[in-house]
């Protein structure tokens, strides 16, 4: 179980460090869009800021479930398949599927950055202090269904484990602007070779 953990702490630590970095990054590249129809930097960070929000409100709910199942659950016990799970979120992270978001989760493009930054840092923060009150393996007493993938029911590590993997989809997103962002300045950058339709993505 401590294993479990380690892998999503670290990844939580991974993908909300290099998303604060993005907030680093110049005006002109922040709002850059290669086309009409696509997300600026900015407006991926304010999308990944909603869809946290709401992973939250049912990672937070299911972790109160959690700790009050625990004071009448037995020992628990990883199923055999456990890890197969995680292998299937990893997915989340590429763009070797689609998705169509909801409404609710379509940036405005009005917020503030500054709001933006401080709110990823809380919600980084709430996920760190969940993971903390699971550290005993209460986090696998609660599963709750998501539809996206197919990924079906996942326990409150896994969901957190998903949470992560969308940043990092999106970090991926905002690599590949960069890359054509200096592409279009004539600056010379390692960036992935791949495509994707933004309006695919969670």
């Amino acid at each position: 179980m401590r294993n479990v953990i380690q892998t999503v702490r670290e990844a939580l630590l991974t993908n909300f460090r290099e998303l604060d970095t993005w907030f680093e990054k110049e005006p002109d590249l922040l709002h850059f869009k290669p086309d009409a129809g696509q997300w600026n930097i900015r407006e991926v960070l304010e999308h990944i800021s909603l869809t946290n929000y709401f992973l939250l409100l049912i990672i937070n709910k299911s972790t109160r479930r959690a700790l009050d199942r625990k004071r009448t659950a037995n020992t628990v016990i990883l199923p055999a398949d456990y890890k197969d799970k995680f292998s299937k979120i990893d997915v989340i992270g590429s763009r070797s599927f689609g998705w169509i978001r909801p409404e609710h989760l379509e940036p405005s493009g009005l917020q503030d950055l500054r709001d933006i930054r401080t709110l990823l840092k809380q919600q980084f923060a709430q996920c760190m202090y969940n993971l903390s009150l699971l550290k005993n393996g209460e986090g696998l007493l609660v599963q709750t269904n998501m539809s996206v993938n197919h990924l079906g029911k996942l326990d409150i590590y896994q969901y957190i484990y998903f949470l992560t993997k969308h940043i990092e989809r999106h970090i991926r997103q905002m690599e590949r602007l960069a890359g054509e962002y200096a592409g279009e300045q004539g600056t010379v950058v390692n960036a992935p070779d791949e495509t994707e339709d933004s309006m695919l993505l969670i």
